[in-house]
């Protein structure tokens, strides 16, 4: 069945990465100074960049994750179940899914795979020359049908193409275009076979739909060939597709990052809390393209996740609330859009393949903790720009800093790693005017069951009065920051009336937001080096 190939093909990086050694790639500059920011979206998008991932054909979740938000989603379309036989087309699975999806208010991401046989030699990996004008002619077809209702603005090509292995994985990955000498790899894998796909794809879709995007397919770059026990991603796969000339075909840079490999991956020498795990991986990946190309490609994350419980099977909701905050905020700094979480709802095969929940509604529906952490942050940011981290605090503090419609809205929590940690720590967050008000959003940073899920509450302040710890009238409130996560919203100046009923009014007042992007520079950023380190995931 369909859905048991879906759920199959995006146990991704959730089951593999648990499998073998894995080895840190470090920077060898140390710092990551010098990684150049990936691009802004594109003009013409809706602010919200926020989204999670349904399972069709069932699409359980796409109500209560609409209700908290979540405008995007990701879908897997198989090529082999539309066209089974060349020049004959049967949409009407796909028309019947994204219909669904976009009458709940859904913007889609979708990824084609699935090669048919008469394509290909494999399902997942390069078609052969004579068939690629054929794949071009249905992503032609299926750009144009699905251009305006059910509409799909992002196409993306094969789902962890980077896989090296076609025989054990290549079907449950959706994916395997990468080689590494793998003996397992695909007949002619490779990045350069990859960029040449592209090269007949993109021109199609472009036609057909010049509104569409493109991206790559959402690569693992992660637990590589060459890693100490053997992985099976191809960590020459990027490169090779540069090389090949295949960034001139794809809009968006699209990756996966799960937090298992962050403390062995992402965190380079000497790096601060902003400059790791998610945005490392984010900048790492956009300088490897720009140091080939020149050019400075907006990415995608198709796949971010955390399990909710142990593999004891008791809660940790702690530990995916933590992820949920810090990749969405990593996310935003380096202009990632969209971001979708793994997933909308848990999935039995997940439960009884390595008892993980990745979920933010259980089985039944229900809601977890999780989820009300993730309504409550998309909520409150989902129509803001993001103007910096607040690296300027004390390193015990981890911030960010956005604009709503006019507010500044500042999102902070005792960072894990200091060890202050927990006990509450003053911050001094100024106000536009002397004797002004601040709304704050707390959500709990531990529930301990599942049925805590009242962890959300909301109240205000006032400079030089209730809940100003310093008492003065000074055009700043002084708040006390612990292992919580609160949203602060100046409201001196209102324009609009603050969440969770919020108009969209402009203010007259509104200032460009400022980016973090640096000037890039030609000089290229080393590659990383693979150090003998080994780790062995429990």
């Amino acid at each position: 069945m369909f859905s048991k190939f879906s759920v199959a093909l995006l146990m991704v990086s959730a089951v593999l990465l648990l499998f073998a050694a894995l080895l840190m790639p470090v920077y060898a500059g140390g710092q990551g100074d010098d990684l150049v920011d990936p691009a802004p979206p594109p003009p013409g998008l809706p602010a919200n960049p926020y989204g999670a991932w349904f399972l069709p054909p069932e699409l359980a979740g796409r109500t209560k994750l609409h209700d908290a938000g979540a405008l995007w989603t990701t879908v897997f379309l198989k090529w082999s179940q539309v066209e089974a036989s060349p020049g004959v087309y049967d949409w009407s699975y796909w028309d019947q899914v994204l219909t669904t999806l976009h009458d709940a208010g859904y913007e889609i991401v979708v990824t084609v795979l699935g090669n048919p046989s008469w394509a290909a030699d494999t399902t997942c990996g390069p078609i052969r020359e004579e068939a690629l004008d054929d794949f071009a002619t249905f992503m032609g077809k299926a750009a144009a049908r699905y251009r305006e209702s059910p509409r799909v603005r992002m196409w993306a090509l094969y789902n962890e193409p980077d896989n090296s292995d076609a025989v054990e994985y290549g079907d449950l990955l959706g994916g395997c275009w990468g080689d590494a000498n793998n003996p397992h790899a695909a007949p002619g894998a490779g990045g350069d076979a990859y960029a040449n796909m592209l090269k007949h794809v993109y021109p199609a879709i472009k036609a057909a739909n010049p509104d569409a995007y493109v991206a790559i397919g959402g690569l693992a770059y992660d637990y590589f060939t060459i890693d100490p026990g053997g992985g099976l991603f191809d960590p020459a796969f990027l490169e090779d597709v540069a090389k090949a000339g295949g960034a001139d075909y794809f809009d968006f840079l699209n990756f996966h990052y799960y937090p298992w490999t962050a403390d062995i991956h992402w965190e380079p020498e000497g790096a601060n809390r902003y400059e790791w795990h998610l945005a490392f991986k984010g900048r790492w990946i956009t300088t490897e393209v720009y140091n080939l190309t020149g050019q400075r490609k907006p990415i995608m994350i198709t796949e971010v996740g955390e399990t909710s419980h142990n593999k004891d099977y008791t809660p940790d909701y702690r530990r995916q609330i933590h992820v949920i905050y810090e990749t969405f905020m990593h996310s935003r700094m380096i202009h990632a859009y969209p971001i979708i979480w793994f997933t909308a709802i848990d999935l039995e095969f997940s439960i009884n393949y390595d008892g993980r929940y990745y979920g933010l509604l259980h089985l039944d529906g229900s809601p977890k903790p999780s989820y009300y952490a993730y309504k409550t942050l998309v909520e409150e940011l989902k129509d803001a720009t993001f103007v910096r981290p607040r690296d300027d605090l004390p390193a015990r503090f981890e911030g960010y800093e956005f604009n709503d419609r006019g507010h500044t809205k500042t999102v902070l929590w005792m960072y894990p790693g200091h060890p202050q940690y927990p006990p509450p720590q003053p911050v001094d967050l100024s106000v536009s005017q002397k004797g002004g008000r601040m709304r704050i959003v707390r959500v709990k940073n531990w529930p301990k069951t599942d049925a805590d899920t009242d962890i959300v509450s909301e109240s205000y302040a006032v400079d030089g009065g209730e809940g100003d710890h310093d008492g003065w009238v000074n055009g700043k409130i002084r708040v006390m920051i612990d292992e919580d996560y609160q949203f602060f919203e100046d409201l001196s100046a209102p324009t609009y009336t603050p969440t969770p009923t919020p108009t969209h009014s402009p203010t007259p007042t509104m200032t460009p937001t400022p980016t973090l992007t640096p000037t890039p520079t030609a000089t290229p950023v080393p590659r990383y080096l693979y150090l003998p380190t080994v780790l062995f995931r429990k």
